[in-house]
């Protein structure tokens, strides 16, 4: 056209484009990040409890306290002629928290910090309901089995002789209750003095396939050394598994070092976990981590049934806040474990409960801080979860 026609001609500049709009990324607030809150299932996944964590941890489900509270840090200056800090001027406004060592300022308000905990408790409530999954039945002998074929390689030395039988009804258990229904290809290997395969390689858990099994589990006796080196070099030769776990009491006969440089040296794709059946043993469990640390595996120590029923009975039988509380005659201590899921199941209840207890001291900090006479009836109702904390005390950092 004639306005192009000329620029070409005189070389004029074409016009300015039009700046470009300045867009400014404003902070989230605390009810956009409670947008990661997720429904978590009830039906139980055949997973660990790392990847299960990694869906339905407090993190990813926006429960995270620590997160929630305000990143505005408290400022304060030193002033010489008084020879004090003195905050600014809107540090008297908002209340003032210990977030990992930090003072910030809180935003959350009380109605939000209420619907916090209400979300907490049905987390904590499904987090109790999975530990106890964790603990009934063949998952509290053998863990959580994970693959999709593999070759369960049972210890049946002389050591073995005080848990055979409870064994042996655990693992008729796992092949009906467990490898059946999912349909896990599976094979077994007992091992003494000298290893004996059920079949040769893992297959499909067929009716007839799952009698024989039954039946050559229901026959093993308890007798012998314990080469553990033959059994796993026979079970890491199965082409059809893809994880191996070795169920023992103890070390194996051969040096613990011989073992591991074996398993090494094979450099086989399966995945080895281990399952501890005895307790107290050091030196096996240091060996059985290192071997699951060795191929990415998993250790998981048998949990005797009365210590992790009774408990866990307790926990999810009676009232839910009340067996959370911090008060040494009502509260109920989820005991330590050194199996890899119930550990890290069990540390994140530990870290809800604390999460849950600092939210309620915050809650008595807003009355305390507000002076309102409706806030003090509020504090007062939402204080009966926990035993009355000084405000003063609060602090992200336990109970």
């Amino acid at each position: 056209d004639l306005s192009s026609g000329i620029n070409a001609e005189y070389g004029s500049a074409p016009a300015a484009a039009a700046p470009a709009k300045r867009t400014t990324k404003r902070p989230k607030s605390s009810a956009s990040r409670k947008k990661g809150l997720r429904y978590i299932p009830t039906d139980e996944d055949l997973i660990s409890s790392k990847e299960w964590l990694r869906k339905y941890g407090l993190n990813p489900l926006g429960l995270n306290l620590d997160q929630l509270m305000s990143s505005h840090r408290h400022a304060s200056e030193y002033i010489k002629i008084t020879g004090h800090r003195i905050g600014a001027k809107y540090c008297d406004v908002f209340p003032k928290v210990k977030v990992r060592g930090e003072k910030v300022h809180m935003e959350l308000h009380h109605h939000e910090l209420v619907q916090y905990e209400e979300s907490l408790n049905h987390v904590i409530s499904r987090y109790l309901s999975r530990w106890r999954w964790l603990l009934l039945g063949p998952h509290r002998v053998f863990g959580t089995i994970l693959e999709p074929a593999i070759v369960l390689c049972v210890d049946t030395s002389g050591s073995m002789v005080t848990v055979m039988e409870e064994m042996k009804r655990e693992l008729i258990a796992l092949i009906w209750t467990v490898l059946k229904p999912n349909n896990i290809k599976f094979n077994i290997l007992q091992f003494a003095s000298v290893v004996t395969k059920f079949q040769e390689e893992a297959s499909d858990p067929t009716l007839d396939m799952c009698k024989a099994a039954a039946k050559f589990v229901g026959e093993l006796q308890a007798g012998g050394n314990t080469c553990t080196i033959d059994a796993l070099n026979a079970a890491l030769s199965d082409s059809e598994a893809v994880a191996t776990y070795l169920i023992t009491d103890g070390k194996p006969d051969t040096s613990c070092k011989a073992v591991l440089d074996k398993v090494a040296s094979i450099g086989s794709r399966q995945k080895i976990h281990t399952i501890f059946l005895s307790q107290g043993d050091k030196e096996a469990i240091s060996f059985l981590k290192k071997l699951r640390k060795e191929t990415g595996g998993r250790y998981h120590c048998c949990v005797e049934g009365f210590e992790g029923n009774v408990v866990s009975h307790q926990l999810l039988s009676s009232d839910l806040p009340a067996s959370l509380q911090g008060d040494s005659e009502k509260s109920l201590e989820i005991p330590e474990y050194s199996g890899d899921d119930l550990r890290l199941l069990s540390r994140e209840i530990k870290r809800a409960r604390r999460f849950m207890a600092n939210s309620q001291k915050y809650r008595d900090l807003l009355a305390v801080h507000s002076g309102t006479q409706e806030m003090a009836n509020l504090k007062l109702q939402g204080a009966e979860m926990v035993p009355k904390i000084n405000p003063d005390a609060v602090s992200a950092f336990g109970v």
